[in-house]
């Protein structure tokens, strides 16, 4: 854990706090709860902040069997954020993360119980200290609160968007298990089976004891590209889209120009006719390949025990851990010159290491297209798709551990609570197949011996396969290690009620590392590019915090809370939380709230290896590419260095809440609260390359470029490598509003009925460049939908909306996501800015408990089969869709079976 003095001074403040709180009166108060968004217990009901709760049953009705697919029913989530790493090569590790606001995963706390858990540890440059909400055990979920508004003066500096606060079930007696299976009623199958199954035995008051565990397993099956008409091309004119590669098999001579001999015998390439009339080319296209969805099996266990000592005083120990196998292919490396390493080519040393310079005495040499180009002769460059190296085939492991114990009661009416925490997060990824050693293939591809244009022997293919590195590639690590200590209680009687108070310290220790394969750290495995670096770093936060809830009139409440944070890297940060709340009548609340945010770049943002990538295929060098027309310059990929930036700084930003709940008659309540969110220093994964350049006025220092060519004089040189690191971008500016209305209908002869709405609609999210100029996610309120940019995807409008019916024995669920059209990430076919068609999913989902202790569930996801809007996105290898909204299972039908025993 290292230097333990970093606990010393939160344990001083502990301390005194404690000494404190028992000198002051405790006035007896009614049996209250613990709320998302305060330290202070209350008696349960709407209080100053927006706080949205998923029940156990709501999250069952919308047929979800993971976390990050439950998120997609939270209209403050949004799909996109800040924006998604442009690495290629390397994965997310099944990565799923909370985002309200479209903020970033980094900038939603999650809490499970009320507490932090550890960030992940893999590849998220994106998302900055982002929790994998998948790892959370789903089957001992009880609830869900959304705290809808930021956080900063209660749980920690970096909850600036909100708090997503996962409560798992505690006090349960008996037993029971399900089990689930789903299947699309497409082609590819892409099959879900999940088996949960829980137990709990002890009486608190009777036995002073409980024990509760929770088992789940979950396994996904793989769905390929080629199995959805939406995604299995990556060339769709009608978006303006190419997203095809010339690095192709057969190889591609660019010596003299772009030429595969043999076109138009192109396969496992295509024919390109599109972005080349009048004279087609081959190129590869990453869809024949591609995965949409990988194969991915999650274990998890969730255990709590809890002993009541005295009758005030509870000791309660929690542990949770989960692993995820993500399975997924990719297509094949490319190898050309296109992209750079540090290292020089074993076979002709004034170049570097990826050039593929077929030699004159091969037996391959194409005299014919080489005596065409008028270069015969002479070594031909060729831009290479190692296919048969095989699919890039890799294997990511993820397991997250999370250990609480504490103590929990009532001294002197003062309510306190203390844990020690203590989290990891480990990842792995393990390459099966397609990634081969660079000092191994390109020695044996420049030998001349193999066939760069067509099949080869077995003993060559043989040969070709030896040289692929099979083993970890990364072995990843997080860690947390702290402690915390809270107290609440009524301190003083007030004319119009109870003046209360909570206090508390709590103090951590974060460590992460990042350690490399020495294939790695050579820079020689291809398709990862660059020679990472061995990372170890760690920092200590420790904060004090007080929070105030002052009635002010019998119908006005007051809340206000300061929290100072201090970290070992960074210095430290006082944060207030204001917040109001007046209910002038039973049917009306109106509340109101305002508060500031600090977040410290985290390790994985700063420290993380620089590698190197390649940009999504497709991509054009504006200033050369009218000119020039070669594939150097025109519809290629370009290499990127991704990576950590020591010289990030912190996020600071400003929130305003303000709403309004009425229920105007039983059954009925509407509420509107409308949210401004200021951030300034925001903190993104690179700039997408595309928007780099479309926008080479603003960006074009982060282009390297190489020397004048002769033959191009007047044009700058080729791009050699786009610097996508984490930058300090500049300020974002957010304005919107969520809605929600739910009315339970009187009983009728036919059964009962409820229908709930809930929606987030956003007037303004205008995000600057570095010039101060800003790029807007949503732009022209009113007269124009959302926009898509290297920021990355934020609908103007989503929404969520169910009618559920209960009879008896019978239940059902008919709901509808929708989201409005946007302005897509690129230009259409004519130049002109495109739009992305609205989304309207419905779901139904029919349950019968009619035979004793067991429930049985039958139910489809996208019940009409509804195809996903036409969008030009590259940021991933998935065309024609975007991922990160839409389910390409399409229409999915499921069922389960729960036995509870009793």
């Amino acid at each position: 854990m290292g230097n333990p003095n970093f606990l010393r001074k939160p344990l001083w403040i502990a301390t005194g706090v404690v000494a404190g709180l028992a000198a002051l009166p405790a006035l007896a108060a009614d049996i209250k709860v613990d709320v998302t968004g305060s330290n202070i217990k209350r008696v349960e009901g709407e209080g100053a902040l927006p706080v949205q709760t998923m029940t156990r049953e709501d999250i069952e009705r919308t047929g979800s069997t993971s976390v990050g697919e439950l998120l997609q029913y939270i209209t403050a989530n949004s799909p996109g954020g800040f924006a998604g790493t442009s690495t290629i090569g390397s994965t997310t590790f099944g990565l799923a993360t909370a985002n309200l606001r479209g903020l970033g995963g980094g900038r939603t706390l999650v809490l499970l119980n009320g507490r932090r858990m550890t960030q992940f540890s893999g590849e998220t440059l994106a998302n900055g200290s982002a929790v994998d909400v998948n790892a959370i055990p789903f089957g001992a979920i009880e609830r869900i609160e959304i705290l809808k508004d930021g956080a900063s003066a209660v749980y920690g500096t970096d909850a600036i968007a909100g708090v997503v606060n996962f409560i798992l079930r505690q006090d349960y007696q008996g037993a029971e298990a399900s089990v689930y299976y789903g299947q699309s009623t497409r082609t590819g199958g892409a099959d879900n089976t999940a088996v949960k199954a829980a137990a709990g035995f002890g009486d608190l008051a009777r036995d002073r004891y409980n024990v509760f565990v929770s088992l789940n397993w979950q396994d996904q099956k793989p769905l390929y590209a080629r199995d959805r008409d939406f995604a299995n091309t990556s060339i769709i004119p009608a978006a303006g889209l190419d997203g095809t590669s010339g690095n192709t098999f057969p190889g591609t001579i660019s010596t003299g120009g772009s030429r595969t001999p043999g076109y138009p015998n192109c396969a496992p390439s295509v024919v390109d006719e599109y972005s080349f009339p009048g004279s087609p080319r081959c190129r590869y296209d990453p869809q024949v390949v591609a995965q949409l969805i990988p194969q991915l099996t999650v274990s998890s266990a969730f255990a709590s025990a809890r002993y009541q000592i005295a009758p005030d005083w509870q000791a309660f120990l929690t542990a949770a851990f989960s692993e995820s196998k993500n399975h997924s292919i990719i297509q094949p490396v490319p190898l050309s010159d296109q992209f750079d390493t540090p290292a020089v080519n074993p076979i002709f040393p004034q170049y570097p290491t990826n050039f593929i310079l077929l030699p004159p005495s091969s037996p391959y040499y194409p005299h014919a297209a080489a005596i065409a180009n008028g270069v015969d002769g002479q070594p031909l460059n060729i831009r290479y798709r190692a296919v048969e190296n095989g699919n890039r085939d890799m294997t990511d492991t993820a397991e997250q551990s999370q250990i609480v114990a504490g103590i929990k009661g009532n001294f002197k009416g003062w309510d306190i609570n203390s844990a020690f925490v203590w989290g990891q997060n480990k990842t792995k990824e393990h390459t099966n197949d397609g990634f081969p050693l660079l000092s191994k293939i390109l020695p044996l591809l420049n030998s001349g011996r193999v066939n760069l244009f067509g099949p080869n022997t077995p003993a060559i293919v043989q040969e070709v396969k030896a040289t692929n590195y099979v083993g970890d590639t990364y072995n990843n690590k997080t860690s947390s290690t702290g402690i915390d200590f809270k107290a609440s209680s009524e301190i003083w009687q007030l004319p119009a009620g109870g003046l209360a108070l909570a206090a508390g310290a709590e103090a951590r220790r974060d460590n992460f590392a990042q350690t490399p394969s020495l294939a790695i750290l050579q820079g020689d495995v291809a398709g990862y590019g660059g020679d990472a670096q061995v990372v170890d770093k760690s920092r200590s936060v420790w904060a004090a915090f007080v929070e105030f809830n002052v009635p002010i009139t019998k119908t006005i409440e007051g809340n206000v809370a300061v929290r100072y944070d201090h970290y070992s890297d960074f210095g430290g940060t006082t944060n207030p939380k204001v917040s109001l709340r007046w209910q002038p009548t039973k049917e009306i609340l109106v509340r109101g709230s305002y508060g500031t945010g600090f977040l410290a770049p985290s390790l994985f943002q700063m420290h993380a290896a620089n590698t190197q990538g390649v940009t999504p295929s497709g991509v054009s060098d504006p200033l050369r590419c009218p000119v020039t027309k070669d594939g150097n310059d025109c519809l290629t990929q370009f290499t990127v260095v991704n990576g950590g930036n020591p010289t990030l700084k912190p996020e600071n930003s400003e929130q305003i809440n303000f709403g309004a709940v009425w229920e105007p008659v039983k059954g009925l309540s509407i509420g509107v609260d409308v949210f401004k969110i200021n951030l300034s220093g925001t903190i993104v994964a690179g700039i997408g390359s595309d928007f780099i350049l479309d926008h080479l006025d603003q960006y074009g220092n982060l282009v390297t470029r190489g020397p004048v060519q002769p033959q191009f004089p007047n044009l700058p040189g080729p791009i050699r490598v786009i610097d996508q690191r984490n930058i300090n971008l500049g300020n974002a500016h957010i304005l919107g509003a969520d809605f929600d209305v739910s009315y339970a209908l009187p009983p009728t002869p036919v059964g009962r009925f409820r229908i709930g709405v809930a929606g987030t609609y956003f007037d303004r999210y205008d995000i600057s460049n570095p010039d101060k100029t800003y790029n807007g996610t949503v732009s022209n309120p009113g007269n124009s939908p959302a926009t898509a940019n290297a920021a990355g995807f934020t609908p103007r409008y989503k929404q969520y909306a169910t009618l559920t019916w209960d009879y008896g024995m019978w239940s059902a669920t008919l709901g509808n996501l929708y989201q409005s059209s946007y302005i897509d990430f690129n230009p259409g076919d004519d130049g002109n800015p495109r739009q992305v068609g609205t989304m309207s999913l419905w779901d139904l989902q029919a349950t019968y408990k009619g035979i004793r202790n067991v429930t049985l569930t039958l139910g489809a996801k996208n019940l009409l089969d509804t195809n996903p809007p036409l969008t030009n996105q590259r940021i991933t290898f998935q065309s024609g869709y975007d991922p990160s909204y839409y389910d390409a299972r399409a229409r999915f039908a499921y069922g389960s079976i729960a036995y509870a025993f009793k």
